[in-house]
């Protein structure tokens, strides 16, 4: 259980995010909730439930780039499926890619952020403390920022980008991985009992996705 809060709790600096899904599930262990892993549902009006609520989460989007699929999905390289070489450029500098990228620094790798929009971690409601750390922290080692800068292809040995004057240029890099988003993927539509939060609704964060959990159980 914990579907990509996983992932996310997987850095060195995340110790507190895995204590809460250990919480979590010791919580559940304590209560008559029944938990069935390893099931698919694939029609929810066979579950005979006078509520649902669907919390499937969401699927990492593609770009549509040469080399793409050459690249690392971030998830991949959270759960410590992938491995990467020295120099690594990092597509997006959403909360994920900067964490992705920080995490890269702490082991020793030379990370490398594209990104773009004309600041990192963009997206409202994030803590100001986090994102205000990573952006100086980045500046503080000399990480390398690419702002307002867009992918093109990604070659062997190196990514091809584009700034916003439209000039490309080539960034050499042992591995790529990519953290452009993410799209909503419920398993089904909000309707009547059925409620849809979390990611499946509208990506967020583990605050929106908590208080939206609470929000739906108060209200049943």
């Amino acid at each position: 259980m914990g579907g990509v809060f996983i992932a996310a709790a997987a850095p060195s600096f995340k110790e507190k995010d895995r204590a809460l899904i250990a919480w979590y599930i010791r919580e559940i262990g304590k209560y008559p909730i029944d938990v069935k892993l390893n099931t698919e549902v694939t029609d929810i009006k066979t579950l005979g439930a006078d509520e649902i609520i669907i919390a499937t989460g969401a699927t990492a989007k593609r770009i549509p780039v040469k080399g793409a699929d050459t690249a690392i999905e971030a998830i991949d390289y959270l759960l410590g499926n992938k491995t990467v070489g020295e120099n690594v450029t990092v597509i997006g500098g959403g909360l994920t890619g900067c964490e992705i990228a920080y995490d890269l620094y702490l082991n020793g790798k030379k990370p490398t952020i594209i990104e773009m929009q004309d600041d990192l971690i963009t997206t409202k409601g994030i803590c100001l403390a986090n994102t205000s750390y990573l952006r100086d922290f980045f500046k503080t080692n000399a990480v390398p920022v690419h702002l307002e800068t867009s992918l093109c292809e990604i070659n062997d040995g190196s990514v091809t980008v584009k700034d916003k004057d439209g000039n490309t240029f080539e960034i050499p890099t042992d591995s790529v991985i990519l953290s452009v988003g993410y799209n909503p993927a419920p398993l089904a539509k909000k309707s009547g009992k059925v409620h849809v939060i979390g990611d499946a609704d509208k990506v967020g964060n583990l605050r929106t996705v908590i208080w939206g959990a609470w929000d739906v159980a108060m209200k049943i």
